[in-house]
């Protein structure tokens, strides 16, 4: 039976190991195995800070970036699921996530005014973790906390665009 080493970094393939992985390069599939790697890598960060990895700083880095990395796929994506509702096309991929959430986040309240609690919560998430880019010191808990409630917010949105789409035919664009 062969053990799993407790520390990442010392899993070396042998030689003659081979993994083959398909990659998609562009295009929507694209995009959302780039969103869920990102939110696997902060997540795997996550767990190297929570267990006092001894480069714990670097980690930490990488950790924002990768929740950056994550909107920077997710807002996109979003905005595609939306269109067919709004209309509108907000701008993405401009490489400011806060500016292109802000835009994005018109869109979803006129959709579902509901929503606007969890949007004040993204709204101030996405702050924190621009902050945390610059900041002396980050608590990691509560990046990672509020960009895993993100997450769950802007899956949610575009499965209820799918669902207002597949089933509110009728105009009824308040489903779900």
């Amino acid at each position: 039976m062969q053990t799993v080493p407790q520390d990442p970094e010392f899993v070396v393939p042998a030689p003659v190991e081979a993994r083959p992985v398909r990659l998609s390069r562009s295009g929507p599939q694209s995009r959302l195995d780039q969103r869920t790697g990102a939110r696997l890598d902060a997540a795997l960060l996550y767990a190297r800070m929570a267990e006092g990895h001894p480069a714990a700083m670097t980690v930490a880095h990488r950790f924002i970036d990768a929740w950056q990395e994550y909107l920077r796929h997710a807002l996109p994506l979003l905005a595609g699921a939306l269109l067919p509702l709004s209309g509108t096309a907000p701008e993405t991929d401009t490489g400011d996530v806060a500016a292109e959430w802000a835009r994005l986040s018109w869109t979803v309240w006129n959709l579902w005014p509901d929503t606007a609690d969890d949007i004040r919560a993204t709204d101030q998430a996405i702050a924190r973790l621009e902050r945390a880019s610059t900041a002396a010191a980050v608590d990691v808990a509560a990046v990672h906390r509020e960009m895993l409630a993100v997450d769950e917010f802007l899956g949610g949105l575009e499965a209820r665009a799918d669902a207002a789409l597949d089933g509110g035919r009728d105009g009824d664009r308040t489903i779900g």
